[in-house]
Formats: C-alpha cells, structure tokens, sequence
C-alpha cells in the first residue's frame, strides 16, 4: 500500500469506530512508531541474561526487513568499534571475515581470561557497549585494528503523508510524500498497530467492509 491508502485505511476505521479525526501529524507520528515497533518484534530482543540473540533469520523476515537489512565497515576510537549514524539494531559482527562470539558485559571478563576457551583471532569475542563494539582476540585488551563489518538493521526513513492545503482541505501530495520503507506484506499489520495506539479494536467485519468499500470506490 501507499502511505495514502494506509492513511486513508486508518482513517476510515478510526471514524466508523468514533475515535475521531486524525490528522495528518498524528498519523505520521504513529506511523513511524507502527514501523519501529514491527521491526523491534520481528528482530527480537536482547535476552535477560544480556546475550544478543531473538533474531532468527529465515526468508519471511528476509523479505519483511531486506529495506532496512544493511551492513558497514565500522571505525574505532580508544578501542571501541563505533555504532553507525543510522544503526538501530545488532544482527552480526564479523572480524577479519570471522564471526564475532558476542556475549553480555558481566561475562566478557570471565571469557577473555579463560584457560579453556580464550578469544584468538579465529575464534574473537565481543561486547556491545554504550558506543559500539569491543573486539578481543587475546586477553591483553581490546583490538584496535583489523576489518570489522557489521550486519545491522538501520533506522528507516520516517513515513510521510505530505499533503498541500487547497480550500482549506488537505490533499495529498504524492511527489512529496515519503513511503514505508518496508514492504507490502506488512503494511496491513502497520495500519493495525496505528489504529491499536488510537484505540480501535478490528473485528472481521470491519476487515470486510472496509475491503468491499475499497473494491467499490476502485471501480468508479
């Protein structure tokens, strides 16, 4: 969908329910909320014990999050691999074409001086920190060095229903407007998350409705 049908969707069960009007600033703000939310879900968390894990890769998420799945060649400062401008959450961290071991801050010390399984160069460790990564492949202190790529989910473009003001109605602006970075087969679960912010609660029959209303007003 459009961002104006997704838009015009939300509007239409918004009124049917009498949870009134939404404008156009409100829905953007929900829209952008909608789609960070989804991508939080679908991607995962990290775990209690603070391993980095939730994320299992398969095709439907492959193709759900390929509009924000990307991957950067990261710099360092003071020993610290830093966070891209855009980065929003951890998928893997390769060092020198190896995949980092990522574990929590309260085990990275008990790790790195293990006698039985110390980081090496073909087996390094890492740990998320407040500005990035730290990489060790002895026990004598993080890396400064070496080629570390990150395999990230970015923050996408906030959505847009850009409008102009004709007669003091709002009308949508299509060349200006700026579309879900997802793709399609989420954009009905967007539109169900901003309505559940405002309140509405969809049943089948507003399913329905609002799809015979649409085939009706394509046909004129």
């Amino acid at each position: 969908m459009t961002i104006d049908e997704v838009y015009k969707f939300v509007k239409l069960m918004a009124n049917k329910e009498n949870r009134g009007w939404i404008k156009p600033s409100e829905f953007n703000l929900l829209a952008t909320r909608a789609q960070l939310d989804l991508i939080k879900d679908r991607v995962g968390s990290i775990s209690q014990d603070g391993v980095v894990n939730g994320y299992k890769d398969n095709s439907q998420l492959q193709d759900e999050l390929y509009g924000v799945i990307t991957e950067a060649t990261l710099t360092v400062t003071s020993e610290v691999f830093t966070f891209p401008a855009d980065y929003l959450n951890f998928l893997s961290l390769t060092y020198n074409g190896v995949e980092v071991d990522m574990v929590n801050s309260s085990s990275i010390t008990r790790r790195v001086k293990s006698q039985l399984n110390p980081p090496t160069e073909d087996f390094p460790v890492g740990v998320i920190t407040s500005t990035g990564f730290r990489i060790y492949i002895t026990d004598s202190g993080p890396i400064n060095n070496g080629n570390v790529i990150l395999r990230y989910i970015q923050t996408p473009t906030a959505p847009n229903w850009a409008f102009n003001v004709i007669n003091n109605i709002e009308v949508y602006n299509p060349s200006s407007a700026v579309q879900l970075t997802l793709t399609e087969g989420t954009h009905k679960e967007i539109a169900h998350r901003i309505l559940a912010y405002i309140g509405v609660t969809l049943r089948e029959a507003n399913i329905v409705e609002y799809g015979t209303t649409t085939v009706v007003e394509q046909g004129k």
